[in-house]
């Protein structure tokens, strides 16, 4: 008995149905690859098309546990490495097909938010103010200063969309840390790219949402991760991560609590004052810059459009979801509550966002859900780690064997 309670985690409480382990972690991965894609689902494919696909990710990873060490078997560990780089390159040749076509519009409309890391990138470059420019679209530059300065280098490099096949590969590699095998890293990037197509839309049309999401999602983990000396690197960089979007703010919270349980609350308050100063330190110039309002809060503030039916709503969603943080950053902090939380955390906002669009325009209306990108990576693999870690039938049954020997003292 002593041996199980050693181990909640790989032997919990067994349930049935969608309330088993299983079950469980099914509901976590369908919610995070679903939700983010709801809006494009329903773009091209309707209502029932966005239902019929819902329910299609669901049944299949409520069976999924079935055949996922077989899955596994199939891939030899020494191919690994060489399947991810070569789905990197499918990518990579996709994207040289598609991006062309979509950023004329001729597909989809397109997107500028590449345009606007391009665009805000080269202002900086050249020592001016980036927020004054707009960009083929007729938008003004939406990133904040830290989103600018990690797209540097691939600004310089040509062109700001390819830093979405970076941080892919950086998710890799964090993947398999967590997971524990490169197998399953490379399942759970198949697994995103099939289920979720948000995520490929985001990567043929240049957008950043996958880049800024991985960037804090790596920047966090490293920071509860990494060794002492390297620590405030790591938090200066989550500072330009966190600079990005202000969603993203959110989670400060729930990385002070947990670095509070690793490090002490001492080096925690210093790790995350320092991170907030990078944060506050590459916005506050731009903002005494621009005194009638900074572009990106403007662009970003998704909630102004629903005052009209909930009274403040711009200011009472953010402090609602503030508060949310708060309340899931004190439950049961630990070391998965990185990602298992972060996503909580991430979707509350955008959660509340697609109820309220759908009552103010009196039908569904999922346009805001591709900004659930922000929590996709965070709750796919908080989901597939809790998934992953279920033991099999045969694992249980030899802990069940097991444990009745204790039992009848054999």
């Amino acid at each position: 008995m002593r041996w199980r309670s050693a181990l909640p985690w790989m032997f919990p409480r067994q349930g049935t149905g969608l309330w088993s382990h299983q079950g469980r972690a099914a509901l976590g991965v369908a919610f995070a690859f679903v939700v983010p894609s709801l809006g494009q689902v329903q773009k091209y494919a309707g209502m029932w098309g966005t239902l019929f696909y819902a329910l299609l990710v669901l049944g299949f990873w409520s069976v999924a546990h079935r055949f996922l060490r077989k899955a596994e078997a199939l891939v030899p560990g020494r191919w690994a490495y060489g399947l991810a780089l070569a789905t990197g390159l499918v990518l990579l040749i996709l994207f040289s097909v598609v991006y062309p076509i979509a950023d004329a519009g001729i597909i989809g409309g397109g997107s500028d938010r590449d345009d606007a890391l391009n665009l805000g990138v080269r202002e900086l470059l050249r020592g001016r103010c980036p927020y004054h420019v707009t960009t083929y679209l007729g938008n003004p530059i939406a990133p904040l200063p830290g989103g600018l300065l990690l797209s540097l280098p691939f600004v310089v490099l040509g062109n700001s969309a390819y830093q979405n096949f970076f941080w892919l590969a950086i998710f890799f590699l964090v993947a398999r840390e967590v997971l524990d095998d490169t197998r399953r890293a490379l399942l759970l990037l198949w697994s995103l790219l099939l289920f979720s197509p948000v995520l490929l839309q985001q990567i043929v049309t240049g957008g950043d949402l996958p880049a800024n999401s991985i960037a804090v999602l790596t920047f966090c983990w490293l920071l509860l991760r990494a060794p002492p000396g390297w620590r405030p690197v790591v938090a200066l960089l989550l500072g330009l991560a966190w600079a990005w979007r202000v969603n993203f703010l959110l989670l400060i919270p729930l990385v002070y609590v947990l670095l509070d349980q690793r490090i002490g609350r001492r080096s925690a308050l210093g790790l995350v004052g320092l991170a907030s100063g990078v944060l506050v330190g590459v916005t506050l110039p731009f903002a005494l810059h621009d005194p009638h309002g900074l572009s990106p809060f403007l662009m970003q503030n998704k909630f102004a459009r629903f005052d009209g039916i909930l009274a403040h709503a711009s200011l009472l969603l953010p402090l609602g979801a503030g508060g949310y943080a708060l309340v899931r950053a004190r439950a049961r902090a630990d070391a998965s509550a990185l990602f298992r939380d972060g996503a909580l955390i991430l979707a509350f906002p955008i959660v509340s966002g697609l109820i309220l669009a759908t009552v103010q325009a009196g039908r569904l209306d999922l346009s805001l859900a591709e900004y659930g990108v922000s929590f996709l990576f965070f709750g796919a693999l908080a989901a597939w780690a809790r998934w992953v870690h279920a033991p099999s039938l045969e694992e249980r049954i030899v802990f069940e064997e097991h444990r009745s020997a204790q039992v009848n003292g054999i």
